[in-house]
């Protein structure tokens, strides 16, 4: 996955999330809603900040992914007791 196709999920799906539980009763408000939303996602395609935003998007599943291979912590070991 490109970080831009990243970066544009990361804002877009929790953008279209919030919009439907909020405002699906008003039809007119809602479209209002979706087209600013494309229009600021648009504006941060053409400018590269959504490269930046899915890089990081990217590199944080990155992260979850390789703790999650690396399994459980060792335990440490008990006391030795006297």
């Amino acid at each position: 996955m490109t970080p831009t196709i990243a970066g544009v999920l990361a804002l877009a799906l929790p953008l279209l999330l919030l919009g439907l539980i909020f405002l699906r009763r008003n039809g007119t408000l809602f479209l209002f809603y979706i087209v600013l939303s494309a229009v600021g996602i648009g504006y941060l395609v053409t400018t590269g900040a959504i490269d930046e935003i899915g890089t990081q998007v990217l590199d944080i599943i990155g992260q979850v992914t390789a703790e999650k291979d690396a399994g459980p912590a060792p335990a440490a070991p008990a006391p030795a007791t006297p």
